[in-house]
């Protein structure tokens, strides 16, 4: 899946973008804070075994987010095949990027792709206290099915709920 939006270019991830996206969002605890594993002290190793650990299997899709503007790698997307009708979606954005609209385009833009395709359904989670990543889930009409309580540790180890969002691309008849 490679497609553009108004400001962005989404991509196939490969290994060189490695240190692009740590210098871009990486390495920066803000954009990690609420990230499972997510480290404070990394270095470009401990990222690159992070994303290679984090995405090993056939099952998922990595992309690339870059700024058509600059250039720059900007994010990154996760796709995971949950079975055969559904995948899970996360996104990360550089901080520089937040409250402008590029995470929700970003999503927009993937929902339109998957559209395309026989998928029946997109799932994404996150900490409630990610702001940002609820009001984008929100704006691409992701609706909550479910909150567990004190199951994520933020950077600091401070509990949160996690909060299950679910968004059906087809309508299944019965």
């Amino acid at each position: 899946m490679e497609f553009e939006t108004r400001r962005l270019i989404i991509k196939k991830f490969i290994p060189e973008y490695i240190p692009l996206m740590y210098t871009s969002w990486g390495s920066d605890p803000e954009v990690g804070r609420y990230m499972v594993d997510f480290r404070r002290d990394w270095n470009i190793e401990a990222f690159t075994k992070y994303i290679y650990g984090s995405y090993k299997d056939e099952y998922h899709t990595r992309l690339v987010i870059q700024n058509k503007k600059t250039n720059a790698i900007i994010g990154m997307i996760s796709l995971y095949q949950e079975d055969s009708r559904s995948k899970s979606i996360n996104i990360w954005i550089s901080r520089g990027f937040w409250n402008k609209g590029y995470g929700t385009e970003t999503l927009i833009g993937v929902i339109k792709e998957i559209k395309k395709t026989s998928l029946e359904c997109l799932y994404a989670t996150c900490d409630e206290r990610n702001l940002g990543a609820v009001r984008m889930l929100e704006k691409a009409n992701f609706e909550c099915i479910d909150k567990i309580p004190d199951y994520r540790q933020d950077i600091d180890g401070n509990p949160g709920a996690e909060l299950l969002y679910e968004l059906e691309m087809r309508k299944v008849s019965k």
